[in-house]
């Protein structure tokens, strides 16, 4: 049946999402932010708002600083297993309307009509400038070098794959380097849109570990887009075969490259509750004006 409740919370890999089918009053860069927060609100990566409640689905995706993103590759599975377990979807595969494009999902239903697991076909990559956003760039940046300052240049490749991203690679994952640089990347004048990074570490013919920095949301457990773009670039490098196994600290995606750049995501999605903000809150988010 429908949701009844003010939102569902789910999880991919750790990375967690608010699904929601209305928002408690005028939706603001300010009251997306108290919701998400994690002391004061009811603590998320993101708000998914469900827009159209009939194939295709419409989705909209907030970020926890108050932005919209175009595309989740994690918030999509979210959604679809929301979309399917809360009687939205009639069959187990589907088409949903993004900011970053439209998107077929298909659903692994286990005999209780419960969904653990979603494929996304997530369109194609591209690293053409203008679908990645690049300020001032004529061709690709492909394995080009980023400076971050004068004595700091990153080797690396922007890509897009509905919403953009800079992927470089490293012999080593250092941590505390990505915590460093990724928000330094992520507002680089080269990406006025700002973007998403991912650290690379190829640890096998088919595998890859990534570490990753979010637009809008900071250090992250794991992402779905993050782990299609880290793939794709590092099949069109040469340096993985496809299908890629992705990991991350959150756990384990898989992704498929098409010779023509198509990507498709397989991978674990978890929910956690479905609740109802109390009277305190939705007064303290009524009272949010700037």
């Amino acid at each position: 049946m429908p949701l009844t409740r003010d939102f569902v919370k789910s999880h991919g890999l750790g990375n967690d999402y608010l699904v929601m089918t209305r928002f408690p009053g005028e939706m603001t860069p300010e009251r997306i932010r108290l919701v998400c927060d994690r002391n004061f609100g009811a603590g998320s990566d993101g708000i998914l708002l469900l827009t159209q409640a009939k194939e295709p689905f419409g989705l909209r995706i907030f970020n926890p600083d108050g932005s919209e993103a175009e595309k989740s590759g994690n918030g999509l599975r979210i959604f679809a297993k929301f979309l399917f377990e809360y009687g939205y979807a009639a069959g187990r595969i589907f088409r949903i309307q993004t900011l970053g494009g439209m998107v077929t999902a298909e659903v692994y239903p286990d005999k209780s009509n419960r969904v653990d697991r979603v494929k996304v076909d997530m369109g194609r990559a591209t690293v053409d400038p203008e679908a990645v956003g690049l300020s001032g760039q004529s061709r690709p940046f492909v394995e080009e070098l980023l400076e971050l300052a004068p004595d700091v240049r990153i080797k690396g490749t922007a890509i897009s794959v509905g919403n953009p991203h800079f992927v470089f690679f490293r012999d080593e994952i250092d941590e505390k380097q990505m915590r460093e640089w990724g928000p330094r990347i992520e507002n680089h004048p080269l990406f006025p849109k700002r973007i998403n990074t991912q650290m690379v570490r190829v640890t096998g013919p088919s595998e890859i570990e990534i570490r990753i920095w979010e637009r809008g949301a900071g250090w992250t457990l794991a992402s779905g887009s993050s782990s299609c773009a880290a793939a794709a670039v590092s099949v069109m490098l040469g340096k993985v075969k496809s299908p890629v196994r992705v990991r991350m600290p959150g756990g384990t995606l898989f992704i498929d490259i098409s010779p023509e750049q198509e990507i498709r995501m397989e991978g674990p999605v978890s929910e956690v509750m479905s609740a109802d903000f109390s009277p305190d809150f939705l007064a303290r988010i009524a009272s949010v004006t700037q």
